[in-house]
C-alpha cells in the first residue's frame, strides 16, 4: 500500500533530538518512502528552554537541508511544520502568527506535558479554532493524564481537536501502558490519523511493525483511513 502521508517526523538534522546528520535524515526519508509514504511533513520541536526553535530558525534550517538533497531519488515529497509544545510562550506565538502550522495553515501539531494538561485547555484550543487552526494532539497515548481518563481526550475531540497516533506505540515502543492506551483509543475510534514520529533511521523498522500490526488488527481500509485519508483531511482543513 502506498500514498501514505506522515504528519509527524523529525528528519531535519541539527535542530532537535531528531536526525543527527544529513545522512541520517536522508535514510529516514528513504526508508519511509519504502514503507509507502508519499509525503513527509517535518515537525521539529518548538519547546522553549529545551529546543529554542523559532519559526524563522526552522525555515532557515529546512531551506538549508533541502538545498543539500541531491535530487528526488527515492525520497518522498517534503514540507515543513513544527511540533509545538503547548506552553504560554508557544501558545502566544500561535495566536500571533509566529508558529509553524501545517502546510495550508488549517491545522497545527501540539505536544503537551505527559502528566497533566493546562488549565482551561478547552478555552485555549477554542482560541486556535477561532483563528482557523484545527488542534492536532500529538501521540495522546503517551500522556499519563489520559491513561485512566480517555473521556478527557474525547471531550477535546468533540470540541474540534483531532488525535494523531504514533503507530509504533502499537508494538510497545514506549511501554505497555501507552500501547494499551493506543489500542483503547483505536477501539473507541478516537484517532483521525497516524504518523511515524521517526527521529532516527532505526525508528522506521518499528514504524513498519506498527503499521503491520494496525493492518492485522483493523485491515487495509482502516490503515488507509489513518495513514492516507485522515492526514489529507487534516491538511485540507476538513477533519472536523
Amino acid at each position: 500500500m502506498a500514498g501514505f502521508v506522515d504528519l509527524h517526523c523529525h528528519w531535519i538534522p541539527g535542530v532537535d533530538d531528531g536526525a543527527r546528520d544529513l545522512d541520517a535524515g536522508r535514510a529516514i526519508l528513504r526508508e519511509l518512502r519504502a514503507l509507502g509514504f508519499a509525503r513527509v511533513i517535518a515537525t521539529p520541536h518548538m519547546r522553549p528552554g529545551l529546543f529554542d526553535n523559532t519559526a524563522a530558525r526552522l525555515r532557515a534550517a529546512y531551506a538549508d537541508v533541502e538545498a543539500q538533497l541531491d535530487g528526488a531519488g527515492e525520497r518522498p515529497e517534503r514540507a515543513l511544520s513544527s511540533e509545538h509544545f503547548f506552553d504560554d510562550v508557544v501558545f502566544h506565538r500561535l495566536l500571533s502568527g509566529e508558529g509553524l502550522p501545517y502546510p495550508g495553515e488549517a491545522a497545527v501539531l501540539l505536544e503537551f506535558y505527559e502528566s497533566s494538561f493546562p488549565l482551561r485547555l478547552d478555552q485555549l484550543l477554542a482560541q486556535l479554532r477561532q483563528r482557523g487552526l484545527t488542534p492536532v494532539v500529538a501521540h495522546p497515548e503517551r500522556y499519563r493524564a489520559l491513561w485512566d481518563q480517555p473521556d478527557t481526550l474525547e471531550r477535546l475531540l468533540d470540541q474540534g481537536a483531532v488525535a494523531l497516533l504514533d503507530v509504533a506505540a502499537l508494538i510497545g515502543k514506549y511501554g505497555r501502558r501507552p500501547q494499551r492506551c493506543a489500542e483503547q483509543f483505536l477501539e473507541r475510534g478516537l484517532y483521525h490519523a497516524a504518523c511515524s514520529d521517526a527521529h532516527r533511521p532505526d525508528d522506521v523498522e518499528q514504524v513498519a511493525r506498527g503499521i503491520e500490526r494496525l493492518r492485522r488488527l483493523y485491515g487495509d481500509e482502516e490503515l488507509a483511513a489513518l495513514l492516507a485519508q485522515g492526514p489529507r483531511e487534516i491538511l485540507a482543513g476538513s477533519a472536523w
